[in-house]
């Protein structure tokens, strides 16, 4: 199994760990991933904003790479991951966009054909690797760990895109965590927004909002929290002593990347998945020792 590996910014620099995790888990299932060292940015939503072709440029000439590779994309980011969306919906549907898009990609010979599939690492693990193969997988049950599923916004909405009828009832993540063994808590903000793209223009709205999130996951006996996006991590584990301070409460919850998880019931240690780079510690908290 081979995919095209975008990583896209975060997972190359805040949460270099998510990219490492990525890697060393794929390897452990037999998955092949092709890193495009020449990869931009997907130009995050602000770009989209400001100039629209040159959003979809971006975006396409990156699509445009696993074309030419004849391989799926795998992502780690929600907000790549509807980037993509975005642009190969825009572009099925506006033959004259997607002309001056190629115009543009021309001059690095790649062109886009819209051929190939995107998908997250989460769905590639349910859809591509499977539930029997991924069980079989799995030699350290997480059991008796209480994990509270933070999906984020990109990776749900606008439902359409990613064919779910209600966005808030999706259970994906949740499914994971039974194949591995550990067990899901519901709480208020399991489906909410991590205010990462209000961050830059004003902190303490993110700190607010997601700070209310960790605490209903807390009240609700989680141990940890389990996010499929670097941009959500940065916010739920960067910023989690504001949040104590605007809470005045204790918060202390560890912050997951979907492939550490999957890494540590493969058996990996926590070394390997680079928990120590956390800013709330994990293996105290989940007694797991390096």
């Amino acid at each position: 199994m081979k995919f095209a590996y975008y990583p896209g910014c975060s997972a190359r620099s805040t949460c270099s760990e998510l990219s490492v995790a990525t890697q060393a888990v794929s390897a452990k299932l037999g998955i092949e991933l092709v890193e495009f060292r020449s990869s931009s940015c997907t130009g995050s939503r602000e770009v989209r904003a400001v100039n629209r072709d040159r959003f979809l440029a971006l975006n396409a000439r990156l699509l445009a790479m696993a074309d030419r590779e004849e391989l799926p994309m795998l992502t780690v980011c929600n907000t790549c991951t509807l980037n993509f969306l975005d642009t190969k919906k825009i572009l099925e549907e506006e033959p004259e966009t997607r002309d001056r898009v190629n115009a543009v990609l021309a001059n690095e010979g790649l062109k886009y054909t819209g051929q190939s599939r995107v998908t997250h690492f989460l769905w590639m693990l349910l859809e591509d690797i499977g539930e029997e193969r991924l069980r079989n997988a799995v030699v350290r049950p997480l059991e008796g760990l209480r994990l509270a599923a933070f999906y984020g916004c990109h990776i749900i909405r606008p439902p359409a895109h990613f064919g779910f009828v209600e966005s808030r009832n999706v259970k994906s993540i949740e499914t994971l965590n039974e194949i591995l063994g550990c067990s899901s808590i519901n709480y208020s903000g399991r489906t909410e927004c991590c205010g990462f793209h209000t961050a830059a223009s004003n902190e303490k709205i993110a700190i607010k909002l997601t700070g209310r999130h960790i605490k209903s996951a807390k009240d609700g006996g989680a141990q940890a929290m389990v996010t499929p996006c670097p941009l959500c991590h940065t916010v739920l584990d960067s910023f989690q002593r504001e949040m104590e301070n605007d809470l005045k409460t204790r918060l202390d919850m560890p912050i997951l990347h979907i492939p550490q998880l999957v890494g540590l019931a493969l058996g990996m240690a926590p070394a390997e998945l680079q928990l120590e780079r956390h800013m709330v510690p994990v293996n105290l908290q989940l007694g797991m020792a390096g």
